[in-house]
């Protein structure tokens, strides 16, 4: 395949973009061999150092592996690359994988019940406060971008309540994947949305019982695979 010339702007960030999303899209497959620097350096219009960097950072995440002196060869993404790639598999080629999709929801609900199950054994009154007032707002908000936006709020919540420093880097990368795919998530806040399972997970959490707290948070993330059928 051949690639678009590149605006000279950031120009290693573009061709970073560009092959990455011929490679998340399946135009390019594991094994595959990447056009050498000159070529892709005419295709993109830039100079052969800011391909050379751009490949430097595909192999630093994971999706490509650069032969010294040879060819560079596209990775398979799901052994080789880590939590950062997630946010361009959900919806390549600005379409939703499905099953991708129904993985991460997955993995959602075991998240939301981990984090309130923690909370719970180590929330203070002010976390429970900053909780419930994210609660509160979650009622009255009416359109979906502000749900989604007060609802990843309280999932941050719980994470800082439980003083857990690895699960907050967790969260970063789920953060990201909320912010790239903003609007294919939108779906989960435009029925029927309602924070009674964030109320009840915020009055276990102050009742220090985790496992009511994960039961409820469990249920609210449940809902979300059951709306994308």
């Amino acid at each position: 395949m051949a690639f678009e010339r590149v605006k000279r702007l950031k120009v290693a960030e573009q061709v970073v973009g560009a092959i990455r999303g011929a490679i998340v899209r399946g135009q390019y497959q594991a094994g595959d061999t990447l056009p050498s620097e000159r070529v892709l350096a005419t295709q993109f219009g830039v100079n052969r150092s800011s391909v050379r960097e751009a490949l430097l950072r595909l192999e630093a995440w994971g999706l490509v592996h650069i032969k010294q002196g040879g060819a560079t060869r596209v990775r398979d993404v799901f052994y080789s690359a880590g939590l950062h790639i997630l946010p361009y598999l959900v919806a390549p080629d600005d379409r939703i994988d499905d099953k991708l999709l129904a993985d991460v929801l997955a993995v959602r609900v075991m998240f939301l019940a981990w984090t309130a199950e923690h909370a719970a054994t180590h929330a203070t009154p002010d976390d429970v406060e900053q909780l419930r007032q994210t609660v509160a707002a979650l009622d009255d908000a009416t359109d979906a971008q502000t749900l989604q936006r007060l609802d990843f709020e309280f999932f941050e919540h719980l994470v800082a309540a439980g003083r857990n420093r690895v699960l907050t880097l967790f969260t970063n990368a789920l953060r990201e994947i909320y912010d790239v795919n903003r609007e294919h998530m939108a779906f989960l806040y435009r029925e029927s949305f309602d924070a009674s399972h964030h109320r009840s997970a915020v009055d276990a959490i102050a009742d220090g019982d985790g496992a009511a707290a994960a039961r409820a948070m469990r249920a609210y993330g449940a809902r979300g695979t059951e709306a994308l059928g």
